[in-house]
């Protein structure tokens, strides 16, 4: 009886054995199969899954499998397009799924293309012939397009990333709507993060024209590098750029310079812990207006007779960085033509140079210490500031920056 009881264990091991096996060939074959069914299949003219312009063998339609290396969290998947070999491309009509980029350079131009990926990035740019070659991923906007990606990234260059044309992309994203490994570059074109973590990201970020419009969770534009060996920066030399997040509207890691003939609006919502500018390591901003109130989207928010626009989101703080500001100069600023508050132009950096709101609305500086604030009531001292030197009055919220020039603020 016990022999027999062995020899049954035996036979019903022998059987889960070759389940197990068998049900991993399985598996690999679909993988292949998936693989071999896209694997050079030529581009088609647009017939509903978006049409790319090319040869068959450098754009093809489900071509390998994909991943976001950004943060070492892979994604296995089947890209919707893979594009392999320098050029130029045409988007356009509904694509669902990936666009997958490893040649080292390309021009994707988006000519009313629909991109929808909600497993990844919608558009990467990654390895495909070594990690030490720069790829350079040029996005040409013409008509409308929109790019939404319900887990990654909305559009992402392995290194460099240029933005330039006559059109416009809408961008709806869970991460960054635009993120680049190296230099990410807004030439011309309408650019609209229309949800995003963090709007823009990227180790060096350069806008030079156009009209970009962020919509962020956390900072609007955010110039870091993880590897310590390269200074992060920002520089807006022309352009129009609208932000509204909750944290940060400008944050670099590094250093900050804004032009005086771009036009940057920064609005920030809800009570977090955010500057309207901030910089690690100095850097120079036009004559800048900042200020606390309450302002409520589709209220017209006017300059004197300087600017005017209409934002779309609600917002407690606000910086406006207008052509025309004089540094020193006092403004009024109006909310659907009513008196809204008054602010002093500077040129002080909040978050390098006495940040921080230190005037009548009681938001403090923090962090280091800084040049004493031009005007407002003092509120709460702030803590010590990390370098020991002197700080601004303020409640602080990181410590004890400078408190800034800041009208009173009052609610439309």
């Amino acid at each position: 009886m016990h022999k027999n009881m062995k020899k049954i264990i035996a036979v019903l091991s022998a059987i889960l054995v070759l389940a197990f096996a068998l049900a991993g060939c399985s598996g690999t074959a679909g993988i292949a199969a998936a693989e071999a069914d896209g694997a050079g299949s030529a581009p088609t003219a647009d017939s509903g899954n978006g049409t790319d312009r090319k040869s068959p063998a450098a754009a093809s339609d489900n071509d390998s499998d994909s991943d976001n290396d950004d943060d070492g969290d892979e994604v296995a998947m089947v890209p919707a397009k893979t594009i392999s070999e320098d050029g130029e491309y045409t988007l356009t009509g509904e694509i669902d799924g990936q666009v997958l980029v490893t040649a080292e350079n390309v021009t994707l131009i988006l000519d009313g293309a629909n991109i929808n990926c909600p497993e990844a990035s919608a558009i990467l740019g990654k390895d495909g012939n070594g990690s030490d070659v720069v790829q350079d991923l040029i996005i040409e906007l013409r008509g409308e397009s929109t790019v939404t990606s319900g887990a990654k990234h909305g559009i992402q260059g392995k290194d460099d990333l240029t933005i330039t044309g006559t059109g416009a992309v809408n961008i709806t994203a869970v991460k960054d709507g635009l993120h680049a490994g190296d230099t990410l570059t807004v030439k011309d074109g309408g650019v609209n993060v229309l949800a995003s973590y963090e709007g823009m990201e990227a180790t060096e970020l350069i806008i030079s024209g156009g009209t970009s419009t962020v919509h962020a969770t956390d900072d609007g534009i955010n110039a870091t590098d993880d590897t310590g060996t390269i200074t992060p920066s920002v520089s807006i030399t022309g352009g129009t750029l609208i932000v509204y997040c909750t944290s940060d509207g400008i944050d670099s890691n590094g250093t900050l310079d804004i032009s005086e003939k771009a036009t940057v609006a920064i609005f920030i919502g809800e009570t977090r812990d955010g500057d309207a500018t901030d910089t690690d390591r100095g850097g120079t901003i036009p004559p800048a207006l900042y200020g606390t109130a309450q302002v409520k989207a589709g209220t017209k928010i006017a300059v004197g007779n300087l600017w005017d626009f209409t934002p779309t989101s609600d917002a407690i703080k606000f910086c406006l960085m207008i052509p025309g500001l004089v540094d020193g100069q006092t403004y009024q600023i109006t909310a659907n033509g009513s008196a809204l508050t008054s602010a002093t132009a500077t040129t002080s950096i909040q978050g390098m140079m006495g940040g921080g709101f230190g005037g009548n609305a009681g938001f403090g500086g923090g962090g280091r210490g800084g040049n004493p604030g031009v005007a407002g009531a003092p509120g709460t001292a702030g803590a010590a500031p990390e370098d020991g030197r002197t700080g601004g009055a303020g409640k602080g919220q990181r410590g004890g920056r400078s408190g800034m020039t800041e009208g009173t603020g009052s609610s439309i």
